[in-house]
C-alpha cells in the first residue's frame, strides 16, 4: 500500500497490529515446537524501530538459544519484519531458519487467509530445518 503524508497514528496503529497478529501467529506455533523437546526453549519477541520519532518497523523473532546448528549464529527459527520504505511503502519481510527471505507487500488482500498460510509455511520450514539439523551446541554452563 503506498502511504502519502500518512499520519503517525496510522503508522503506529499498522505497525501495533502487525506486532500483535505476527506474535500471536508464532505463539500458535509454540506448543508443537516444544512438544517431544523439538526447540523446548523457543520463544517469541517482538520491538519496534523509529526514524526520526516515527514509527517506522516492527518486528517479531521466534528464538532457539540452544537448538540450532552452529552456523545460525542468530539463533531465530522465524523472523517477520514489516517495515515502511523511504518511499513510504509497506512491505513485510519473512526470514524462516535455512530459507531465502521472502518479501511481501503490505497489507495482503485477505489477511486472515495469510497469517493462516504464512503460519503452516513457517510450521514446515522450521520441521524440515528441524529434520535435517545438528546436535544442540553444549555451552560450559550448560551440557545437553
Amino acid at each position: 500500500m503506498a502511504v502519502t503524508q500518512l499520519a503517525d497514528e496510522e503508522a503506529t496503529r499498522i505497525l501495533n497490529g502487525f506486532q500483535r497478529d505476527a506474535r500471536a501467529m508464532l505463539e500458535q506455533l509454540l506448543p508443537t515446537l516444544r512438544h517431544r523437546g523439538l526447540y523446548p526453549e523457543a520463544s517469541v519477541d517482538g520491538w519496534g524501530d523509529s526514524r526520526g520519532g516515527r514509527g517506522t518497523a516492527s518486528t517479531v523473532v521466534m528464538t532457539s538459544p540452544k537448538w540450532l546448528k552452529p552456523t545460525d549464529r542468530t539463533k531465530q527459527l522465524a523472523r517477520l519484519r514489516l517495515e515502511l520504505s523511504e518511499s513510504n511503502q509497506w512491505a513485510v519481510v519473512v526470514c524462516v531458519v535455512a530459507q531465502p527471505d521472502q518479501r511481501y507487500a503490505w497489507p495482503p488482500p485477505v489477511e486472515t487467509d495469510w497469517w493462516t498460510h504464512l503460519r503452516e509455511r513457517v510450521r514446515a520450514q522450521i520441521m524440515e530445518y528441524h529434520d535435517t539439523k545438528a546436535d544442540p551446541l553444549e555451552t560450559k554452563d550448560e551440557p545437553v
